[in-house]
């Protein structure tokens, strides 16, 4: 068949509302563009028409093509040390904080989720966060959970492969620290930080939230999704965390208007949210 130029308003309008209604995932007016364009890219590799495709992402036998079809709509551009007043903020205040709370109740144990983790840079400068601020490190129980919808990130992420820009904004030490530099250029994550992060597929509207978690990080996340499921994912993460612990959103993303139960908490020109009894 020809290469499919466009999608008819229709089409598109059809697509979007299957994608919202089986993955949450809210494309709005002014982001339709870009599903057009990975739509079209995906439709076309696969040589159908829209229709066609249409139909096969809606067969209960074609559950493969729904992970590819995530794995093209989702955006997963990404770096370590992400948003560095936040990180800085992470180690600096928030992370010693919890880390003395800790030691005090006789309890050497921590658990953070990076929720929407993308190909693995935030969960990892978590660990290597954690190894900067935690003496004796060894001797604690540190659980990283790190979760998102798309295989294909998840797989690299595992691997733990990083090209020169993805550590550009890195301290430096970290660098020497907690990477291996192979003789291909890349960088790779080495052992000690790969063995305290746990990758899983999971999508955070129908997904089962664990429970006890001293901090969450999903930045940049909910921006993909409608108030309504907002709402829902932050009462999640609410129920989810412990008294008093602390949830890091993206720097333009607020729960004020969707959720109560969360203390603002500003922090070297950054926020935190830390929950508060309703």
């Amino acid at each position: 068949m020809d290469f499919v130029n466009v999608l008819s308003d229709k089409q598109l309008l059809r697509f979007r509302d299957f994608i919202y209604e089986n993955l949450g995932l809210w494309f709005g007016d002014s982001k339709l563009p870009v599903l057009q364009n990975r739509l079209r890219i995906r439709i076309n590799k696969l040589g159908v028409d829209p229709d066609t495709y249409y139909s096969m992402i809606r067969s209960e036998d074609d559950r493969a093509e729904i992970e590819k079809l995530i794995n093209v709509i989702t955006t997963n551009e990404t770096y370590f040390y992400r948003c560095e007043s936040q990180m800085d903020s992470f180690r600096e205040i928030i992370l010693p904080k919890v880390v003395e709370e800790r030691i005090a109740k006789g309890d050497r144990s921590l658990k953070i989720w990076s929720a929407g983790c993308s190909t693995g840079e935030e969960p990892y400068t978590i660990a290597m966060c954690i190894y900067e601020t935690i003496q004796f490190h060894s001797i604690w129980d540190i659980i990283i959970f790190a979760t998102d919808l798309s295989t294909d990130v998840l797989t690299r992420a595992f691997e733990g492969k990083y090209n020169n820009r993805a550590v550009e904004r890195m301290p430096a030490d970290f660098i020497k620290k907690y990477f291996d530099l192979r003789e291909n250029g890349f960088h790779y994550v080495n052992n000690a930080i790969k063995k305290v992060v746990d990758f899983e597929y999971s999508n955070l509207v129908d997904a089962y939230y664990d429970t006890d978690y001293d901090i969450i990080f999903c930045r940049n996340v909910l921006i993909y999704f409608r108030d309504e499921t907002k709402k829902m994912i932050l009462n999640k993460f609410y129920d989810s965390l412990k008294d008093g612990g602390y949830l890091f959103l993206g720097p333009t993303e607020m729960v004020r208007g969707l959720v109560d139960g969360f203390k603002l908490i500003s922090l070297k020109e950054s926020v935190v949210f830390q929950k508060v009894p309703r």
